[in-house]
């Protein structure tokens, strides 16, 4: 190879490596690709909740976490370090408590406990009768949600309709405005399903308490909305990030390398 075709070689592999590095999505993976990766990851946390969590983060999976709460449950550290699929990962985590069980969806892992899913008490299968958010963000999405809530539990404070609007919120990735869909008598469970699944860059997750299911009516019932006009249901669900947008220092890195290629060629 002659001097300058070799120069043109090294030139054209170092502005492929440095759009790979500088690039905030190189390809797009479906979730049973994401799956499928071998991995011996072995998660830092300890109850079996967070260790979900922490895997969804590590190989972005968008999840749907329903995790039912025992006061007397313990950490078990049952999770061996040995090469397996990312799937198989998540049923060993999942396998640490028997009242919960997965379903993997188009787009979605969802973690679950039989037991009370279908319960009445579970404020889960609320529904809203009319959903509708177009080109709106995850946190637009989710105000949406809150106030058919609010206009579910307290019905006669909105008797003469509502103002809209939200404040600002972190992190940043959830301002981006790629969530439309629409539905008719959705559960609030599938409602925080398709704004994951319209994100891609999200899970949520909520922690249910066995106390909730006692009694002779949900525990909601009666509680008044609070002085930031939020009802006690608002606040039940997390959205967790799966990544954060790269920043600006990561073309900034990308141009300081470029900038020492040129001077090496």
């Amino acid at each position: 190879m002659s001097n300058l075709n070799y120069r043109r070689y090294f030139f054209n592999l170092s502005l492929l490596i440095i759009f790979n590095l500088s690039s905030p999505v190189i390809y797009a993976q479906t979730l049973k690709e994401r799956l499928e990766q071998q991995t011996g990851f072995i998660p830092r946390n300890s109850s079996p909740a967070e260790q979900l969590i922490e895997v969804a983060q590590g190989f972005k999976i968008p999840m749907a976490i329903e995790w039912l709460e025992r006061t007397n449950e313990q950490s078990k550290p049952t999770l061996t370090r040995k090469r397996r699929s990312v799937l198989d990962l998540i049923k060993a985590i999942v396998e640490q408590s028997a009242e919960h069980q997965l379903i993997v969806e188009d787009r979605i892992l969802y973690i679950y406990p039989p037991a009370v899913v279908s319960h009445p008490f579970n404020f889960l299968n609320l529904r809203v009768k009319n959903f509708d958010v177009k080109d709106e963000s995850l946190f637009g999405a989710q105000d949406v949600l809150r106030m058919h809530l609010n206009m579910m539990l307290y019905p006669e404070l909105y008797k003469n309709g509502y103002g809209g609007g939200y404040g600002g919120g972190y992190p940043h990735a959830f301002w981006k405005k790629n969530i439309t869909f629409s539905g008719h008598d959705l559960r609030i469970r599938e409602i925080l399903n398709k704004i994951v699944e319209e994100s891609g860059n999200a899970l949520w997750v909520v922690k249910l308490n066995p106390d909730e299911f006692a009694g002779d009516k949900p525990k909601w019932v009666g509680v008044p909305i609070n002085n930031n006009g939020h009802s006690p249901l608002n606040s039940r669900w997390r959205f967790i990030p799966l990544s954060e947008e790269r920043s600006n220092n990561s073309f900034n890195w990308s141009y300081s390398v470029s900038t020492v290629i040129l001077c090496i060629l």
